[in-house]
């Protein structure tokens, strides 16, 4: 998903720093191309992050706290839940969890215009 400035990144298994900075490589020059975005992560067997991923993404984070407008979580792990919760007075961003049965409504939240009415 490369539209309306969303991204969708998927994440599996543990996250190596490798990876998680090849991913966020991506992230800022998508950031850098359209400023604020949404992003749609799709977590599947998340088995954590190595220390050097953590402490990468946590600098990350910090440095586009500003930078989301949206984010929708599919995934069926509750304890992300708690930590969007943790977060939330630190971010100026939509925050949307999904079981991943919601896939679709995950996509069609994110993507449905800001200030639009809901007609469902």
């Amino acid at each position: 998903m490369d539209n309306l400035a969303a991204v969708e990144i998927v994440i599996t298994g543990r996250v190596s720093t490798e990876e998680f900075d090849q991913t966020a490589r991506k992230l800022e020059a998508f950031i850098a191309r359209h400023g604020r975005v949404r992003v749609l992560e799709i977590i599947h067997d998340f088995e954590g992050m190595d220390a050097g991923a953590f402490w990468h993404d946590l600098k990350f984070s910090l440095r586009h706290l500003t930078d989301y407008s949206r984010c929708a979580i599919v995934s069926d792990a509750k304890w992300l839940s708690l930590w969007s919760a943790i977060a939330e007075p630190f971010i100026d961003c939509e925050v949307s969890h999904f079981p991943p049965e919601q896939i679709e409504a995950a996509r069609d939240w994110l993507l449905w215009p800001e200030g639009a009415a809901d007609v469902t």
